[in-house]
């Protein structure tokens, strides 16, 4: 199983293309399909607007609570998260933790875990949704990006 950490570099001078808009607005905040073709311009653009960017590769999770374990690790959530659905909204949405800046998320390796344990997946799904909606409202947005289309996730709409 592979975890990346935080990604991306700042100081990257190209010009961003359509995720500039995006990600400048906490209104455009929410989870959203992301073709691996556009992952590059996604991680130079959120490092050209200095947010940092965590990858979390979920390929080989078969198991939901196996991906909410690897979430709380890149994240570095505190000794008393759960690695539950519960717990992973307190962690995201918590004022002392993540919620005091802004978080682009890539989860990668989808699929698996969708077909594996799709009903779970798609309470995972509402949870990024709840979590996405709670730190809008107090200006701190967050962007969950999948690397697999989902029920009830959307493309990212052009700029």
């Amino acid at each position: 199983m592979i975890i990346t950490g935080l990604s991306g570099e700042f100081g990257h001078s190209e010009a961003p293309g359509m995720y500039e808009k995006h990600l400048k607005l906490a209104a455009h905040s929410g989870i959203f399909y992301l073709p691996p073709t556009h992952r590059a311009e996604l991680e130079q653009t959120a490092a050209h607007l200095g947010k940092p960017v965590f990858v979390v590769d979920l390929a080989a999770c078969r198991k939901v609570a196996e991906s909410l374990r690897q979430i709380g690790t890149i994240l570095h959530f505190p000794t008393w998260y759960g690695a539950n659905f519960d717990a992973l909204f307190d962690c995201l949405t918590d004022p002392d933790g993540q919620a005091g800046q802004s978080l682009v998320l890539l989860l990668n390796g989808t699929d698996s875990l969708q077909q594996a344990e799709s009903e779970n997946f798609s309470t995972l799904i509402e949870v990024f949704q709840a979590v996405a909606e709670a730190r809008r409202e107090t200006n701190n947005p967050c962007w969950i990006f999948l690397d697999t289309p989902a029920r009830g996730v959307a493309a990212l709409p052009e700029a």
